[in-house]
């Protein structure tokens, strides 16, 4: 066999998907940033999108599809168009703690309630348009990946609602200065930092993607640029201007 004709057969052997997804809201925390106040990259990572697509297969009750995804899941690629341009703003949040164990001897707070509240800052963002995931894995697992895409009910934090409006497959391959991509000097563009699986990783069981039981030397955190410019605004609301 020619070394065309096997590149012609790796070639057949995957398949790429485009879904587009209508946020509501969006948020999702930059890794590396503080949670007290959590910054937003204005798109969510490929380990989100990844994670997601698992867990969109557990809440249809598809377990054995979930599993299959995860432990395959280093043969699949993700990218992510940005959408047209987003504008974000600070939020100040209250998270209310009731104690595991009730007690009598309470207080009110400065803000009349007996729980105490922790103050946080999130960064959220309203998008124009629809936020565009391709997806490439290999041909055999068409039906799974297509189910999980279309039933993603949020991605990046749990207020970060999602519909999906088409799941489609595609021709033409994605050119890096036209999705977000691992960080290249020769792109220009706004740099942040976004989660992934790390290249090496295989998937023995799913349970160790279960919070509280996952092994961070799974993941990476690589620099990454959105192809565009970010406006700065009164006070701290920014402006996201992709590159169309």
């Amino acid at each position: 066999m020619t070394i065309t004709k096997m590149k012609q057969k790796i070639n057949s052997s995957t398949i790429w998907l485009k879904a587009s997804y209508h946020f509501h809201i969006f948020h999702y925390r930059m890794p590396e940033t503080a949670a007290i106040a959590a910054v937003t990259p204005f798109v969510p990572s490929p380990l989100t999108v990844k994670m997601a697509m698992i867990a969109s297969l557990f809440q249809l009750g598809d377990v054995n599809g979930a599993e299959l995804l995860a432990k395959r899941m280093h043969e699949i690629d993700v990218k992510i168009i940005p959408p047209k341009s987003a504008i974000s703003f600070k939020a100040f949040l209250r998270y209310r703690n009731p104690p595991a164990v009730e007690s009598e001897e309470k207080e009110l707070d400065e803000t009349g309630s007996y729980y105490p509240s922790r103050p946080h800052m999130r960064e959220y963002a309203i998008f124009r348009g629809n936020l565009d995931v391709y997806v490439k894995f290999p041909l055999n697992l068409t039906d799974y990946i297509k189910k999980a895409l279309k039933n993603i009910r949020y991605l990046g934090s749990k207020d970060s609602l999602v519909t999906c409006f088409e799941v489609l497959p595609v021709d033409k391959l994605l050119q890096d200065n036209q999705c977000v991509s691992k960080l290249d000097y020769g792109h220009p563009g706004i740099v942040i930092l976004l989660a992934d699986f790390k290249p090496n990783i295989r998937i023995k069981d799913v349970k160790q993607l279960i919070p509280g039981s996952r092994d961070e030397k799974m993941y990476g955190i690589y620099p990454y640029t959105i192809p565009g410019r970010v406006i700065t605004t009164k006070g701290k609301t920014r402006i996201l201007l992709a590159k169309l």
